[in-house]
């Protein structure tokens, strides 16, 4: 019989089932693979981010320590030196002694101190005195942006005219400073047992 034809059995295509399954295993894959890989580096800028407070909260922290270390070096060292000045004076430059002591004090100490310099003047030349001092020790008590507290342990000798040879004389000084545009002064000085 011509032009007949036979019928056809038609197998499914099993491959082609197979290549679907394996693509819709190798898509899930993917997915997979591409989630773990935004988690993966989600949890390396979170890392990096957390590296980044701490180091920056760590430098600040530095800076801050260090900006009050120096603070602190220069509250003690205008307190040693306007100690000094308190106990080194001698009648024969007594103006600029004076001088000297007021230029690092500020406020009502400054007022003080300024308006007893004529007495104190005469009393330095009246007995020819001359005073050397030093500070043999200080501490910081307090400190802050604003104000420091200093304890001082000085000794002079004090020469005039009832001791020619000297005289050793120990003080313990509380000294409060205040910083003034950008300067520590002394605002107070209290003789301390």
């Amino acid at each position: 019989m011509a032009g007949t034809t036979a019928p056809v059995e038609v197998e499914p295509d099993l491959d082609h089932a197979g290549n679907d399954a394996a693509a819709a295993t190798a898509d899930s894959e993917v997915r997979n693979s591409t989630r773990g890989f935004i988690a993966t580096m989600a949890a390396i800028a979170l890392v990096a981010l957390a590296a980044l407070v701490v180091g920056g909260v760590s430098w600040t922290n530095l800076r801050a320590e260090q900006a009050a270390q120096s603070r602190d070096e220069q509250i003690l060292e205008t307190a040693r030196q306007v100690v000094v000045n308190l106990v080194t004076l001698r009648h024969q430059s007594v103006d600029e002694d004076i001088q000297r002591v007021a230029d690092g004090t500020t406020g009502p100490f400054r007022d003080q101190f300024t308006s007893a310099s004529g007495s104190f003047g005469d009393v330095l030349n009246q007995g020819q005195v001359e005073s050397t001092g030093e500070v043999k020790e200080a501490g910081l008590v307090t400190s802050d942006d604003d104000h420091g507290v200093v304890l001082a342990a000085v000794t002079s000798t004090v020469k005039n005219t009832e001791a020619p040879d000297g005289e050793i004389r120990v003080y313990r000084m509380k000294v409060s400073l205040d910083s003034v545009d950008g300067r520590w002064l002394v605002s107070d000085v209290e003789f301390v047992a």
